[in-house]
């Protein structure tokens, strides 16, 4: 026999082998899931009996090896089932000869056989056949395991049938002489009829017999003939068999005293049919009490009719301890014998498991020791691999865990021997890992952070080495590195300076390719390989602890500030939610590096370095992580607020006065909880400049609908840029209108006014002032302001924790056009005025500027332009009261402030004045509200009495006339609103008509031409604040022509107290025509 069963333990002697074999192509897959079924009847109770049948399956079982099932029949296949597909009935003779084929292979030992015909359906199936079971598919075979149960029993049938012939006296029948093999040559011409060949004869039987009895399940017959067969075979030095004797005693001896068998197979037999007594689970103490059978007494049954001539009998059960001194005496008896190299080795690992029981390690470590120096045949790398990896599970059994780590290596390094054409690197990583704990070595590096080194660093470093050398050939560069990592840290102090600069520069050349991360590396067979963090690379002397950067710095909510917790803490933000505080106090904290393209995360608990255990940190509920980004570029400038606050990111922009820009800024949320409120505000750093109207404004409305905002996710937020600082320049490019000598009524009112005039040269100083006089007209301003986002979600936002983010905005400000004077002319309706403006481009593009209701003025660069712009007069007395007037402010300066600024924001919403660069498509507002003086805001306010003159009903203002005919009476009415807050009156006014020849000459005198009905003179009584007052008269013309209405007042003691300015009544044009026929 070859072939070692590596698996072999005692309680196999009671089994019967049976051999399973696909025949012809059956898949791999289907064949091992209907030999897994067959595998789970592995023991069925006898029918009639209370004995128990065990069965030993194979799906591989060496033909030589059958060969020796007289010397031990467990080594004998006795049943053969196979398995086969088989579709159509044209096949079924080639296939049903297949099977016959493979049962000669084990033809001389067969009980019985099987043949699993899966696919083939038709008449042939439903021929009866007890050797054949037919099935349509793999799926559709539940009678799989009662046809094996079937089968078992007729084996059992053939058994026992053998058994009770064997066990038979037949007086006067010679018996036969079992052999081995290798025996039958030397018995050639031996004497049968001597009294020594024949004791041989009956010596071999009865141990055959003893073998037979134990496979029944009869144990107590199967002690007695091993006894007698051992006391014949001693008689007659038939050492080999002697030994097969005394291994089948030891064996029976080990079934009865461990139940639960040596193998390690999980689950203990179930001896069902034993006769032997209820404390058998006891009998494995050393002494303990054994059996006494009369040999003699036996039936053919194996059973004792009479119990009671058992006392005083000699015990047939060994000891504990006399089991192993038998296996030592049969292990020397098949040393004698070279071809029994085989039996030899497996009665060795067979006493090492007993011994494993036992708790004696040192005798099975002898036993294993004998194993190792057995001498078999050539054996191939396959079975060297899988001796070296039996004999480390065995020595692992018995806890000498060194040694089983070195025969574990061995075979690693077997599986990639040169003689191996394709080696398994994957097979040789896998045994490694499996020898660490032997050499006392673990892949954690926490395990070498405490205490002295445990286990020989110089075999550690090597195997070690073997790691990564194996698992570069295996293709994980990640696991060479980590490999090589976890070397470097953990043997640094075992490395000569020379090996540590090898160690390094092969790491280097690894991370090259593969950089080291702290990612853990899983492995097949559930081991993971934790990150190795460098925490002696670069050795660290001190550690200080700094705060973290201002964008990821929590705050405590001002409402929610705990008086036990202080503001100066530095916190850090922790990704585990905890809702016990308690539990996330005292956090390690560490630092990063990356050392030899190795990246660590190190903590700074037990660093070498340093003698403190190290930082602590107050942790907080995990927080969102906001992460902004603009529409806008980077700026260079780095803001720096009186406050002290940092500012994560600096946009800038460049804008003319008066233009306006959208940012538009990204909110996304990089952390692992969701992002729930979000408050935004504004803060213009110091500045000298003049500000008018909101420079910063947003709607977040819509951007707070996007929320919450999970994490991942992007939401968007607008904010409006406008600037608008001064447009007034001290300097007149222009002459005045008096030098001018133009009228306004030369033009059409319903267009503006305007002049154009190139500036006078003798206008500018031939050396600019410095830029912050009021003369510089190209001075590029500066305005800075700090956005804060402040925001909150997850846990954080539940404990009153929140973030602030903010943004710098760095705005260069250029002139776009200059007002350099500003002036009102009257206009020919009493509530409208023409305002005056002479506007300076001072850009080096060409500019148009328009109002509401103008067209485009165009503007060269440097040029100056004087525009009227007919506007209609302002109530500035009904604005709504400012907060100022209502007593907060007690400077009437700053009073008189408010209400200048609130009137010339009104002026700048009317006129609506813009400005836009064509060539650049860039347009913006030009506003007058720096520039309005005490004089023109008066003239541009209506007067606090409203005078209304109507004719026949009709209103006349502007440049409206009233037609009439001759000889008919023309109705007269004058209206006095009073929007003063004071009463006024009375009031006496006369009505004075004349002519205008349009030469400069008015005529007053028409008596005969005008006649007044009644009084030329009108009364009007006092007028209460918001109230009206009127008074009626006629006129009669009695020629045709254009007449004109003077109005005027009375010069008495109530006019004389009121301002000129309020008395100012609309000019009346009537046209008298002829009349109609």
């Amino acid at each position: 026999m070859s072939v070692p069963d590596y698996m072999q333990c005692a309680e196999d002697h009671q089994t019967l082998l049976v051999v399973v074999q696909p025949v012809g192509i059956v898949s791999e897959e289907n064949f091992f899931r209907i030999y897994k079924r067959i595998c789970s009847v592995s023991q069925i109770s006898v029918r009639d009996s209370q004995r128990v049948l065990y069965i030993r399956y194979r799906h591989h079982y060496p033909p030589e090896n059958n060969e020796w099932g007289d010397f031990q029949t467990h080594r004998k296949v006795v049943g053969l089932i196979t398995i086969t597909d088989c579709f159509s009935a044209k096949d079924w003779p080639q296939t049903f000869e297949k099977f016959h084929v493979q049962k000669e292979i084990y033809g001389s030992t067969l009980y019985d056989s099987r043949l699993f015909v899966f696919g083939l359906q038709g008449e042939i199936v439903e021929q009866p056949r007890t050797d054949v079971a037919f099935y349509p598919n793999y799926e559709d075979c539940q009678t799989v395991e009662k046809r094996i149960e079937d089968f078992i029993e007729s084996l059992f049938i053939v058994l026992e049938s053998k058994r009770l012939d064997r066990a038979t006296d037949k007086s006067g029948d010679k018996i036969p002489l079992l052999c081995v093999p290798f025996e039958k040559k030397d018995f050639v011409g031996l004497d049968t009829d001597s009294r020594h060949y024949k004791k041989r004869c009956q010596g071999r039987m009865r141990k055959h017999v003893g073998d037979l009895c134990l496979q029944a399940g009869m144990l107590q017959d199967s002690l007695v003939h091993y006894h007698m067969s051992v006391e014949l075979l001693r008689s007659v030095n038939d050492f080999l068999w002697l030994g097969a004797a005394l291994e089948g005693l030891c064996s029976a001896s080990v079934i009865y005293h461990y139940p639960g068998g040596t193998g390690g197979k999980s689950g203990a037999r179930r001896f069902q049919g034993s006769t032997l007594p209820a404390e058998a689970a006891n009998r494995h103490r050393p002494g303990a009490q054994e059996v006494l059978i009369d040999p003699g007494a036996l039936t053919t049954n194996g059973i004792n009719p009479d119990t009671s001539t058992e006392i005083g009998r000699a015990k047939n059960c060994l000891s504990p301890e006399d089991i192993i001194d038998k296996y030592k005496e049969a292990i020397s008896y098949y040393s004698k014998y070279k071809n029994a190299g085989v039996i030899e080795l497996e009665a060795c690992i067979k006493a090492v498991r007993v011994l494993a029981i036992q708790k004696r390690s040192m005798e099975a470590s002898e036993f294993l020791q004998n194993a190792v120096y057995i001498n078999l045949r050539q054996l191939s790398e396959e079975e060297k691999i899988q001796r070296y990896s039996i004999l480390s599970e065995l020595y692992e059994l018995i806890g000498f865990h060194r040694k089983s780590a070195f025969f574990k290596r061995v075979a690693a390094m077997q599986c990639v021997a040169p003689s191996i054409a394709e080696p398994g690197w994957r097979a040789c990583y896998k045994l490694l890992l499996e020898t660490l704990p032997g050499y006392s070595l673990s892949l954690d590096p926490k395990d070498f952070s405490r205490g002295t080194h445990r286990g020989w660093a110089a075999v550690q470093m090597r195997l070690l080495h073997e790691l990564v050398y194996a698992s570069r050939r295996m293709g994980n560069p990640a696991l060479s590195v980590r490999h090589l990592s976890f070397l470097l840290q953990t043997m640094l102090d075992f490395l000569s300076d020379q090996e540590k600069k090898d160690v390094a520069q092969s790491l280097e050349n690894y991370t090259s390719k593969c950089p080291g991360t702290m990612e853990p590396i899983a492995l097949p067979g559930g081991l993971t390989l934790p990150p190795v963090p460098f925490t002696k690379l670069p050795i660290v002397r001190h550690v200080k602890l700094l705060n973290l950067p201002a964008s990821l710095r929590p705050h405590k909510m001002k409402s929610l500030l705990g008086q036990n917790v202080s503001t100066k803490s530095p916190f850090i933000y922790s990704p585990i939610i905890a809702h016990n505080r308690g539990e996330e106090r005292n956090k390690k904290i560490g630092y990063h590096t990356t050392v030899f393209g190795v990246f660590s995360d190190c903590l700074l608990d037990n660093l070498p370095g340093i003698k403190t255990s190290g930082s602590t940190v107050e942790v907080i509920p995990a927080l969102p992580r906001l992460q902004i980004s603009t529409s806008l570029p980077r700026s260079a400038h780095s803001l720096q607020p009186s406050s002290g606050d940092e500012i994560s990111t600096n946009v800038s922009v460049q804008l003319y006065n008066g233009e306006s820009q959208q940012l538009i800024i990204k909110l996304e949320n990089i952390g692992m909880e969701p992002l729930e409120k979000l408050e935004v505000t504004s803060k213009v750093l110091t500045t000298k400049e003049k500000l008018y109207g909101d420079f910063l404004s947003w709607k977040l409305e819509e951007t707070l609908a996007q929320f919450p905002l999970q994490p991942g996710k992007v939401a968007t937020f607008t904010i409006n840029i406008k600037v608008k600082l001064d447009f007034s320049c001290q300097e007149n490019l222009l002459q005045d209108l008096s030098d001018d000598g133009i009228s306004v009524s030369g033009f059409p009112l319903s267009s503006p006014f305007r002049q154009v005039v190139r500036p006078r040269v003798e206008g500018k100083p031939v050396n600019p002032p410095e830029s912050n006089k009021a003369g510089d007209y190209s001075h590029v301003k500066t305005l800075e302001a700090v956005l804060n986002f402040k925001y909150s979600g997850g846990p954080g936002h539940t404990e009153g924790y929140y973030r602030n983010l903010s943004l710098g905005l760095h705005v260069e400000v250029e002139p776009s056009v200059f007002f350099t004077r500003v002036s009102t002319l009257p206009a020919t309706s009493t509530r409208q005025c023409h305002l005056l403006l002479d506007v300076f481009n001072s850009t080096e593009h060409e500019l148009t500027v328009s109002t509401r209701s103008s067209e485009a003025l165009i503007l060269h660069a440097g040029e100056c332009q004087r525009m009227a712009i007919q506007v209609d007069k302002f109530n500035f007395e009904s604005f709504p009261e400012s907060p100022g007037e209502k007593g907060q402010f007690a400077n009437p300066k700053q009073l008189e402030e408010e209400r200048r600024e609130a009137r010339g924001l009104e002026i700048h919403s009317k006129l609506g004045i813009c400005w836009r660069i064509p060539s650049l498509k860039r347009s913006g507002e030009a506003s007058v509200e720096g520039l309005l003086n005490q004089l023109v805001l008066e003239h541009l306010q209506l007067a606090p009495l409203q005078w209304d003159v109507l004719v026949d009903g009709q209103p006349c203002d502007r440049e409206a006339v009233a037609a009439c005919q001759v000889g008919d009476p023309v109705r007269l009415e004058v209206r006095l609103t009073n929007r003063s807050p004071r009463s006024v009156g009375p009031f006496a006014l006369t009505v004075v008509p004349f002519q205008d020849h349009q030469n400069g000459v008015h005529n007053y005198d028409l008596h005969d031409t005008v006649s007044f009905v009644g009084s030329s003179t009108f009364y009007l009584d006092a007028v209460q604040p918001s109230g009206q007052s009127a008074c009626l008269g006629a006129l009669l013309f009695l020629y045709t022509g254009d007449f004109f209405l003077h109005i005027r007042f009375h010069e008495d003691s109530t006019s004389k107290e009121l301002p000129p300015s309020w008395f100012c009544l609309p000019s009346v044009h009537v046209c008298a025509l002829e009349a109609q026929a």
